[in-house]
């Protein structure tokens, strides 16, 4: 689960060194989950399931590591607005700790996506 920006362990407050690791990591398990790449914009949905709710601004946080594993592997051509023209935040409340997840949920908009590699 990527950190939030902010917190005891939020990316703001978090070492240079344990962020670019973080970031590598990020980009290694994006990679293996999909080798999908989209060519055009796109529409990003972020399914936070949780035990507990988090404010709103701190689950759109939890994108920065994605989006930036994103761009980095070539699977996005960009993390910007030009690229993401549409980005939604859901949550849901679980019940138990094997039941958290965060879902990730990229549609091609248009035109855009590229076969798979």
């Amino acid at each position: 689960m990527p950190p939030a920006l902010n917190g005891s362990n939020g990316l703001m407050r978090m070492h240079w060194s344990k962020k670019t690791k973080l970031k590598e990591q990020f980009q290694f398990l994006i990679l293996v989950q999909s080798k999908k790449r989209f060519s055009g914009k796109v529409k990003v949905t972020l399914k936070n399931y949780a035990i507990a709710l988090m404010d709103w601004d701190n689950l759109a946080s939890r994108f920065k590591l994605i989006g930036d594993a994103l761009e980095k592997n070539g699977q996005l051509l960009d993390d910007s607005p030009k690229t993401i023209s549409e980005f939604y935040l859901e949550q849901h409340r679980v019940r138990k700790k094997d039941q958290v997840r965060l879902e990730v949920i990229i549609e091609a908009v248009g035109e855009g996506l590229e076969p798979p590699m």
